[in-house]
């Protein structure tokens, strides 16, 4: 599944919204004037990196040569980007980016419950978690044996482990034999993962 910036996504539902009112795409500085960005230059690439991720088409001799494939995606949503958790040795604890991504809606969870992280590191590989994918997380202060969770230890630390309660201390377990258990008495749990997205193309 593509994921779009914000910049995108706004460019996406202006085409969205256009071809909506009039059949037809808007041009380059239709988009440009409408969302206040000054170089054209600028809409041509959020134009190609809509089209490389899927979510827009070029039609040989049409001035308006914009078409949107609507059928692949459903509704989005955005949560916030807050940073890059450790899949390898923990750092530093999460700070907000300010940054929000799209992703497809999923009924199941409540969007002010939801954030996502930009993976680093390859300690949960088996769990399918590779560097550089996006991982959206579940806000919550609990988990159950074998969850893979956001844990922040030590020093104010953050890591993705797999989450296994012992008899009188907490293993966070990686995925990835190369990598050894993490072991403390607390852990302060700050969400679990819901869902991996990861682009084919990186852009």
């Amino acid at each position: 599944m593509a994921i779009l910036t914000k910049k995108q996504k706004e460019v996406f539902d202006f085409i969205s919204e256009y071809e909506r009112d009039f059949s037809y795409a808007p041009s380059l500085n239709e988009i440009k004037d409408a969302l206040g960005i000054s170089a054209v230059s600028t809409i041509h690439e959020h134009i190609s990196n809509l089209i490389t991720k899927g979510f827009l088409k070029r039609v040989k001799g049409s001035a308006r040569s914009l078409e949107l494939i609507k059928a692949k995606f459903g509704a989005s949503m955005s949560v916030p980007l807050v940073g890059t958790i450790a899949c390898g040795e923990p750092l530093e604890a999460l700070e907000e980016t300010g940054r929000e991504i799209e992703i497809t809606q999923d009924k199941r969870f409540n969007i002010s419950d939801l954030y996502a992280l930009r993976a680093k590191g390859d300690s949960m590989i088996e769990e399918g978690i590779l560097e550089n994918d996006l991982l959206i997380i579940k806000k919550q202060s609990w988990a159950s044996n074998g969850d893979t969770v956001v844990a922040i230890i030590d020093d104010n630390e953050a890591t993705l482990k797999r989450f296994y309660k012992e008899k009188d201390k907490i293993r966070l377990q990686p995925a990835n034999p190369n990598y050894e258990p993490i072991f403390r008495r607390e852990v302060e749990v700050r969400g679990i993962v819901v869902k991996v997205v990861r682009d084919l193309v990186r852009i």
